[in-house]
């Protein structure tokens, strides 16, 4: 599609876009794989005067960053790790360029950073408190969403006739997420859970 056929298709939702003061949210995968169509998307939408947010890893180039993030009133970053072997293992490459790229972002846009919180990989006090010290070395941001896991992705693999790869994992009780919470409170940011 072109920016203006998604524009089109956007307009139709405007009404709900000015009564909620929402706006629109680029995510995917990673929407900044597709820099250059999601700067125009984002600077058209705030040409309406569009409320413009982006999900996103960061794991992309400086040059992206300055490029698509003037027209990004919220970034919500997404940080799995503070570990670069174990989110490189995890993930399949490297964050060691998150914590630069978040300063950067932060000094253009709001950020506010995202855990989604794996049994097994990052659900616990050690692994949240290891990100934490990575966040709040970025003094701009001071809200933290805690996202955990949830099974609402099992249907769309089956439905696309492939395994589901975290099958199996058990769904996070509501202390241990509480308990989750104070350590990015204990450490300084306002914590939501969900986002």
């Amino acid at each position: 599609m072109t920016v203006a056929q998604v524009i089109s298709e956007l307009e139709k939702d405007s009404i709900y876009y000015r009564r909620s003061g929402g706006g629109i949210t680029l995510s995917g995968g990673e929407a900044l794989l597709q820099a250059e169509f999601a700067r125009n998307l984002l600077m058209a939408c705030q040409a309406l005067g569009w409320h413009t947010a982006v999900e996103t890893t960061l794991i992309t180039s400086e040059e992206v960053i300055r490029q698509v993030f003037p027209y990004v009133d919220l970034a919500l970053v997404d940080i799995k790790s503070a570990d670069e072997q174990l989110h490189k293992a995890q993930t399949g490459c490297s964050n060691r360029m998150v914590p630069a790229h978040a300063a950067l972002a932060a000094s253009i846009t709001k950020v506010v950073a995202r855990i989604p919180l794996i049994p097994g990989f990052n659900a616990d006090p050690y692994e949240i408190r290891r990100i934490m010290r990575w966040i709040r070395q970025i003094k701009e941001v001071d809200t933290v969403h805690l996202l955990p896991y949830h099974t609402y992705g099992e249907a769309k693999y089956g439905s696309l006739g492939r395994s589901y790869p975290m099958k199996g994992i058990p769904l996070l009780t509501e202390e241990t997420v509480a308990r989750l919470a104070r350590v990015v409170e204990d450490e300084g940011c306002r914590c939501i859970i969900g986002g």
